[in-house]
């Protein structure tokens, strides 16, 4: 009994760590504000003629959604054709947004929701670190929480496969 209370322990961890979005599903336009800016519009739209399209969420204290933000400047400045934007869950004070970007040289928009009905179409559920990459299509190929060696190397594999000319 006690090794199937330990098996239901590891499960329950592991979908935790699984983005709620799935390859095969698509991104849905939603009204943002980059935090740069000011500017009201939505990033999805902004970015409809970029054949690859990424989109991580997390908090504005959580150093390793900026150690992952990091991760997707570099492939950002590595595919021009690659567009980035990061949301932040848990805050909406630009200021403070503002100077994390830069303290992390983050220079893609980093972007607050303006309504809340974006989770309905993104089921983050306050799940920071969550990635989600999809082609021109708006279709995700590669979805997950947080960027580790692996993550970040099928990652870019995928991306360079995409983008590749």
């Amino acid at each position: 009994m006690k090794k199937f209370g330990t098996l239901l322990a590891i499960i329950a961890v592991a979908s935790a760590a699984n983005a709620a979005l799935k390859t095969g599903d698509s991104f849905t336009p939603y009204e943002i504000k980059n935090v740069e800016t000011g500017k009201e519009y939505c990033q999805v739209c902004a970015y409809g003629t970029k054949p690859g399209k990424i989109i991580a969420f997390g908090k504005l204290t959580d150093e390793s959604f900026w150690a992952d933000l990091k991760k997707l400047q570099a492939l950002q400045n590595e595919y021009s054709k690659l567009g980035v934007f990061a949301q932040v869950l848990d805050s909406k004070d630009s200021d403070a947004i503002k100077a994390a970007a830069k303290k992390h040289g983050i220079t893609f928009p980093v972007v607050v929701a303006v309504k809340k009905d974006w989770d309905k179409a993104y089921k983050v559920d306050g799940v920071s670190r969550t990635i989600y990459y999809a082609k021109q299509d708006n279709k995700i190929v590669w979805t997950g929480v947080g960027l580790s060696e692996q993550a970040a190397t099928e990652l870019q594999n995928r991306v360079k496969k995409d983008l590749a000319s």
